[in-house]
């Protein structure tokens, strides 16, 4: 019993130690990442809803740029024709909703089959 007490004192302070390690450890910076594979808007929706399996298992968690029409914007994302759902990177909203023709670099989430849509997040503009 004595030698058990000193051995999960140690153990209790090795796990405290990597705990607060791991909660505080920096966020990565996908806006740092080189770029995986570029895209049109279109070219993407239309290889997801194509072959989703396959493309999850390529591109997802990777960083892509993506190109395309706005449709919408707001302060906390854009979504571009014809299904790109993008989500800004947290502090890095552009100061004017774009419009137009834009080009976004982010993560690549997935794809959301219900609503036919490829989501996007850790977005910043490129243009």
């Amino acid at each position: 019993m004595k030698k058990a007490l000193p051995l999960f004192l140690a153990a209790v302070v090795a796990g405290a130690v990597v705990a607060w390690s791991m909660y505080n450890k920096p966020h990565k910076d996908y806006a740092q990442e080189e770029v995986a594979q570029t895209w049109r808007a279109e070219d993407l929706v239309a290889a997801f809803a194509e072959a989703p399996d396959d493309m999850q298992a390529q591109w997802q968690e990777k960083v892509v740029e993506v190109t395309g029409t706005v449709r919408s914007s707001s302060m906390q994302g854009v979504v571009l024709n014809p299904g790109v759902v993008a989500t800004y990177d947290e502090g890095h909203a552009p100061e004017v909703a774009p419009t137009g023709r834009v080009t976004l670099k982010g993560r690549l989430v997935g794809f959301d089959d219900l609503f036919g849509e490829v989501r996007i997040d850790h977005v910043r503009l490129s243009n």
